[in-house]
Order: C-alpha cells, then structure tokens, then sequence
C-alpha cells in the first residue's frame, strides 16, 4: 500500500475485503424500528452483509469476529463512545474499519471528514479504495488517563455545557434550533463569564494570559459549529490550540453575534500548533469531547498526540 496526503491507498477492491458491516446505531426516540429497517436495506443493496445493533444496548460491545466495518450512525457522542470502545482492543483483535452516518446535532467529526449526509452516497464511498487515519489525543490527569477525538478545552464551552445542561430543550424541533439555542446562550455567557489565568506550554512556544477560552483541537469545530481551526488536519499528527484572552471579549461577542445573524465575521482567537502540550490553568472544569470533568486548581495537564490510531473510510470526492 501507498501513503500519501493522509490516506492509506489499498491494492485490493474494497468490496471484497469488506464483506460485513455492523450497524451501530443510536436511533431517535420512536423511531428505531424505521430507522433500523432503512439502514439495513441500504447495506445490503449496496451488496455488503448487513448486521444491526443498537447503541443503547450493551451487547453490541462483543464484536464478532466476521466484522469488516463499524458502521456508527449518530452524532459526536455515539462516534466517542465507539471509538473509546475500539480503543480497549488489543493488537491480536481484528483490525476494524470506521464509517460514519451523521445523525447529531453538531456533527463536528463528520463535518471535519467530509462526510455525507445520507447513507445512499456514504456507501458509495466504500468503494473508492482508502481510508483516512485519525490521529488522537492522549491526556493526562493526576487521577485518570483518557482520550479526545475532538477536542479538550477549558473555559466559556465547558461554562456552556454545564448552563445547557440545566436548560429545557424540550421545544427546540432540530438540529438547527439546538445549535442557535445554544449560541444565543453563549452569547449572554461571554460578556459576563471571568476570564481565567493560563500558561499553554505547546512544545517549545509558551502563552501566558487571562483566556475565556483555550481549546486543544483535533478537528476544525467544536460545540455548536463553532469553526475555530479551520485548517485543522486529523491525519497530520499535530494540534491546533485555540485561544481567545481577555482583551479580545468584545470581538468574540461580536463573532458569536455574527453566527447568529448569519453574517459570520472572522473568529478573533489565535492559534499556535503542537505535538506535546501542558496547560496550567486557574479554574476548575474541563471538557474531553462532550465530557465535563472536575479538576481541582492550578493543576497541571498533559496533551500528546498519538498519531494514525484509527482507520476511517473516506468518502467520494465531489468535483
């Protein structure tokens, strides 16, 4: 096989290595059945075997050996769910392809792949002979070790899960009204929130300031689309770390009120990259992907980058 730009070339055709996928689905509330039957038919006329669990049960972790590909239909959450179960397999495991049907709200991991929308032109993408190999990062807490896919990221987003988290969204109907939900509740959060004194250590580049935000990127958005490392690559083995400080609250009000109203301006933050990352920062909370965590002050974290770790299959390029 041949490497290049990111992507592993295969020699053979992909359908006769592929010949079963597994459906790993988190269906909508009332729906599964539909869902699950839509699904499976588009496999198997695309003339792969066809096997479906959902995500919501726990025995869809025993992957059985005839598995090809893990096919995850869901958003960010279900991908990290997955990915973190994969992760547990050894290296005498059978090496297992990702595709990915985006079905969330945010969708960051499929924007940043370039994935489709629909599961008629995602299968059509197995043909096409190459993955995409997805680096991750390796993250270091005094209690616990783990893993982001996305991001890691201290400040305004973790202040906004935590608010989202208390707020009925029961009347919001879709995607789009959940995202604008949330960027109006960030908009009121930014002019209020107290910015926090860092040190960002990303290898031998160091920066000091009072931030209301430092997120460590793998991908190029995060949260609700918030597009902060555009030129974010998974494949390169380094991270882009976002920053916005203090003097720069007013231009990232006015950036968030840009979403809103649709006229998107330039997102005032700055970026430095890095392999090996250490961030002191003088607050509590932390998020890794969509997971809060509670640290206690002034504690000291670690970031590496652990390059090529998963095989996602890519999909068709559009002229």
């Amino acid at each position: 096989m041949r490497r290049r730009d990111g992507y592993v070339y295969l020699v053979f055709v992909m359908k006769d290595q592929m010949k079963t996928i597994l459906v790993l689905h988190n269906p909508k509330a009332g729906e599964e059945d539909h869902q699950r039957k839509e699904l499976i038919h588009a496999v198997r006329s695309a003339g792969y075997n066809c096997v479906y669990a959902s995500i919501r049960k726990q025995k869809w972790r025993k992957i059985k050996d005839d598995i090809d590909v893990l096919l995850i239909v869901g958003g960010d959450g279900t991908v990290r769910e997955v990915v973190k179960h994969v992760l547990t397999r050894t290296i005498l495991d059978k090496k297992l392809l990702l595709s990915l049907l985006p079905m969330g709200t945010a969708n960051n991991i499929a924007l940043t792949l370039g994935l489709p929308a629909t599961i008629s032109e995602l299968v059509v993408g197995w043909e096409i002979k190459k993955t995409k190999k997805i680096d991750i990062g390796a993250v270091k807490l005094p209690a616990i070790e783990t893993f982001f896919l996305e991001g890691l990221g201290y400040g305004i987003l973790p202040k906004l899960m935590r608010e989202m988290e208390k707020l009925k969204t029961d009347h919001l109907v879709n995607a789009e009204e959940e995202i604008r939900f949330a960027l109006h509740t960030m908009l009121n959060l930014v002019p209020v929130y107290k910015a926090k004194r860092g040190i960002i250590e990303a290898d031998k580049k160091q920066v000091q300031d009072n931030f209301l935000l430092i997120e460590i990127m793998n991908i190029s958005s995060i949260g609700p689309n918030l597009t902060l490392a555009p030129e974010a690559n998974v494949t390169d083995g380094i991270f882009e770390i976002v920053y916005v400080t203090e003097s720069q609250r007013d231009d990232f009000v006015r950036y968030i009120d840009g979403l809103l109203k649709r006229k998107p301006i330039k997102f005032p933050g700055k970026i430095i990259k890095g392999q090996h990352i250490e961030v002191k920062w003088d607050g509590t909370w932390i998020h890794v992907d969509d997971q809060l965590i509670r640290q206690k002050r002034k504690i000291n974290l670690k970031i590496d980058v652990r390059t090529q770790i998963l095989d996602f299959l890519a999909s068709v390029e559009k002229n």
